[in-house]
């Protein structure tokens, strides 16, 4: 089982204006944020490899920024039964809403812990890998290993100054990159990689009992190159 995840690293990119000038508590004036979770839907490994779906399940997810203009903010959210997300490259995940005072941020950290209890799956991905012309196999990949993580978040420049306005929502994005994990993986062992029928259609698993070669190597789990 794969337990190296602090690897992974979240980049977020928002959108942002300058604050305009307004009464003497404007600090304390909510903007409204909405977070996004997707997965990087380009393809890799030559073309052949790529991810359309999947999902994860956290435990908690906590805010902790720094702001130049009064106080900083933390908050923290527990899911108790598992909060699961689906991948969506364009809708904000409902239960990530949240209203936080506008300012400007020198730093936003975020942290979040995945969920998962016995052999349950923390982070599911579906797509598709293309073993020759015309020779396609759904790919399927199962990750059990718990995830505790703290990021850093970044706005489109790189730079970790946010600023957020009470009167434009914000959409900071959390991208995972699962073509960038597969990386060391080579097209050898893919092509070679067992299959399993699932609802009637062979289909490359990779967990931590089926093609458990692939799935304990090193692969980095880094958000963003």
């Amino acid at each position: 089982m794969i337990t190296k995840t602090c690897k992974i690293i979240f980049i977020i990119i928002s959108i942002f204006v300058l604050l305009p000038s307004c009464k003497k508590n404007k600090w304390k004036q909510p903007t409204d944020v909405g977070f996004i979770v997707d997965i990087n839907r380009s393809s890799g490994q030559g073309g052949k490899l790529i991810f359309t779906k999947g999902d994860i399940t956290l435990a908690n997810f906590s805010f902790d920024g720094k702001r130049v203009q009064g106080d900083d903010i933390y908050f923290l959210n527990t899911f108790s039964s598992g909060l699961n997300i689906v991948f969506d490259p364009n809708l904000p995940v409902e239960s990530l809403n949240f209203e936080i005072p506008q300012g400007t941020f020198t730093k936003i950290e975020i942290s979040f812990e995945t969920f998962g209890i016995n052999d349950d799956n923390q982070i599911v991905l579906e797509g598709n890998y293309e073993k020759s012309m015309n020779n396609n196999y759904p790919i399927r990949f199962e990750f059990k290993a718990k995830i505790v993580q703290t990021i850093i978040a970044r706005n489109s420049s790189g730079s970790s100054e946010i600023i957020l306005n009470k009167d434009v929502p914000s959409y900071p994005k959390i991208m995972f990159d699962p073509i960038f994990w597969f990386n060391p993986v080579s097209p050898n062992l893919i092509n070679n990689a067992e299959t399993v029928d699932i609802g009637g259609t062979p289909t490359i698993l990779i967990n931590d009992t089926c093609n458990e070669n692939i799935y304990n190597m090193e692969i980095p789990r880094k958000l963003c190159r």
